[in-house]
Order: structure tokens, then sequence, then C-alpha cells
């Protein structure tokens, strides 16, 4: 992946996490791993709605409160 599609990327799954994530805390070493489960899903071919789906699964697996 070139820098500037993983820029793309990375700017789709910071949208989603926004969404999915507003208000939960989570520790802050588990932000690369977001957006590691953000990107494998997105180069599954994940539309916007599965990736905060996946998103939300994993932030409410990791969350604090």
């Amino acid at each position: 992946m070139t820098k500037a599609q993983l820029k793309k990327v990375d700017a789709r799954v910071s949208q989603a996490y926004k969404v999915v994530g507003n208000c939960v805390e989570i520790d802050m070493m588990d932000i690369p791993r977001v957006f590691a489960v953000g990107r494998a899903a997105v180069e599954a071919g994940a539309d916007d709605e599965a990736l905060k789906a996946k998103l939300g699964e994993f932030v409410n697996s990791i969350r604090k409160n």
C-alpha cells in the first residue's frame, strides 16, 4: 500500500472511530491496535458501515469504562 493510500485508509478509520469510540475510554497503547483492525477491515473490502461495526466490536472488547 502506498503512502497516499495508507493516508486515505487511516482517514476512513479515524472517521469511523470517532463515531463508535466517542466517550469510550481505552488505553493509549491500544490506539495502534484500533488502526490495525481498521486497516485490515478496509483491505478486506469493508464499506463504511462494516468498518464501524468491526471497530465498534473491537473497541467494546478493550474498553475501560
